[in-house]
């Protein structure tokens, strides 16, 4: 993206500080961060671990709903209305460290309502549990964009790619691990609620230590906006920025396309269980959403290794064009899967379908969407990072989320339409997001040979530039 500064602007330029030689330092902070982030999740997880506890608690699907709502609309809401606070200030890591220990006392908010609920399952004190998560979860975007940004300052644009899918595949192959030889365990030992409040308080250590990490980077001085701007001019700037920026917009589409392709995930073990073969008893259903999770998990880890390489040599475009193929033939294959001969057949004690041709095609799409959706998380990245105006950077990345986070109600929506028209007709929806996330990838613009250099000094920024409201 190009961006030239009016004549009558150039009396108001504000000159950044020359760029840091490509520091190692922060590029293995942050891989080391990302890996214990990776690993805490293991021990926060709002589907598996959340969730459970309040399932286990109240018994009631409405509320276990909730967790995934405040999960994924409480951390993307405010994070544009942080960017108004940020913005205009030359360092972001204070900020990072300031909201870091807001968040490590969120966890132990968290940690305190299992406590009691271990106590007295009272109303009150599952309140308690949802409220500290939702104060968790809007820090937790907070503390996403704020670090998105610090990303663009302190990891050479070149390696970028690398950077995120080394966190990614460290903290993925160390978190199966935890998830075998202690979520697991603890889960059945331990009785409920304390065996969830042992994960959260083990969470709690690992989110600690993962922001530790990060805080510890060198930051140098960056560009910053002049004046700290209200939540509806950043609103305007943004919707300003979809109107006359190609890329943008289109990367718009592929954010949109994205929240309605992930839905497949939660109808794929449904799906399979009625599909694939006869009915099986709850712990033959269970060991089949074992198995599905363990080729998820798996099919992300790989992914991420190839998927930051690619970045790094090929750009953000063959990444989002990629995860747009991938979201596309994943749906397609799993509902081709069902038809197909069975060719071989082999029984797996306790496993509520036999492993034939029609399973293992079946687990191959749903590898197939672990693969693209680590090709849309690194592509995107890189393209908002490398993309971005330096001094706009935390608004670039936080309009989006903001804007987009009402769609964290979509499988509410997406469940009702299950029941009305059936999980094929789902699938064959969710055919078309893939469609609309590849052709607008391949309608994006390529990086240029620039976006590949060794060294990009930071240039000088206009105080107010043109996209302002």
């Amino acid at each position: 993206m190009n961006r030239s500064v009016p004549t009558d602007q150039q009396t108001s330029l504000q000159t950044a500080a020359p760029a840091e030689k490509p520091d190692n330092r922060n590029f293995v902070l942050g891989i080391l961060s990302g890996t214990a982030g990776a690993v805490a999740q293991d021990f926060l997880h709002p589907e598996l671990i959340l969730a459970g506890l309040v399932y286990a608690m109240t018994g009631s699907k409405v509320l276990v709903a909730m967790v995934t709502i405040i999960n994924k609309g409480a951390s993307l809401a405010p994070q544009l209305l942080v960017s108004s606070f940020i913005e205009h200030h030359q360092r972001r890591r204070p900020y990072f460290i300031l909201v870091a220990c807001m968040r490590t006392l969120a966890v132990g908010a968290m940690a305190a309502a299992m406590w009691l609920l271990t106590e007295d399952a009272q109303t009150k004190n599952l309140a308690f549990l949802f409220g500290a998560y939702l104060v968790f979860s809007v820090l937790g975007g907070s503390q996403h964009v704020i670090f998105i940004d610090m990303v663009g300052r302190a990891i050479p644009r070149r390696r970028v790619g690398s950077f995120f899918g080394l966190r990614h595949f460290l903290g993925g192959i160390l978190s199966i691990f935890a998830g075998i030889a202690i979520v697991q365990p603890i889960l059945s030992r331990i009785e409920l609620p304390k065996s969830y409040l042992v994960l959260t308080i083990i969470g709690m250590g690992l989110v600690f230590l993962s922001q530790l990490l990060w805080a510890l980077i060198r930051e140098q001085p960056g560009p910053k906006a002049s004046r700290r701007t209200t939540l509806t001019e950043s609103l305007r700037r943004g919707f300003n920025w979809i109107r006359t920026e190609r890329n943008y917009r289109l990367f718009f589409l592929v954010r949109i396309a994205f929240r309605i392709n992930h839905l497949g995930l939660a109808f794929f073990i449904p799906y399979g269980a009625d599909r694939l073969g006869q009915e099986g008893s709850g712990t033959g259903v269970a060991l089949l959403g074992g198995l599905m999770v363990a080729v998820f998990k798996l099919s992300r880890v790989i992914a991420s290794a190839v998927w930051g390489r690619v970045a790094d040599n090929r750009g953000y475009h063959v990444c989002l064009i990629g995860s747009g193929v991938g979201f596309t033939l994943a749906p397609l294959v799993a509902l081709a899967a069902p038809v197909l001969p069975e060719a071989f057949s082999l029984s797996v004690p306790g496993l509520a379908v036999p492993i034939n041709l029609p399973f293992c095609v079946y687990l191959l799409a749903l590898a197939a969407i672990g693969a693209a959706s680590q090709a849309m998380m690194i592509g995107g990245n890189r393209f908002l990072i490398n993309s971005a105006p330096p001094h706009r950077r935390i608004s670039y990345v936080g309009f989006l989320n903001t804007v987009t986070s009402p769609l964290a109600l979509l499988p509410l929506a997406a469940a009702y339409l299950a029941e009305w028209v059936g999980v094929t007709t789902l699938f064959g929806l969710i055919v078309c997001g893939g469609l609309l996330a590849m052709i607008s990838a391949i309608r994006m613009t390529p990086e240029t040979a620039a976006s590949f250099a060794e060294e990009q000094p930071l240039q000088a920024i206009p105080a107010e530039p043109q996209d302002e409201p």
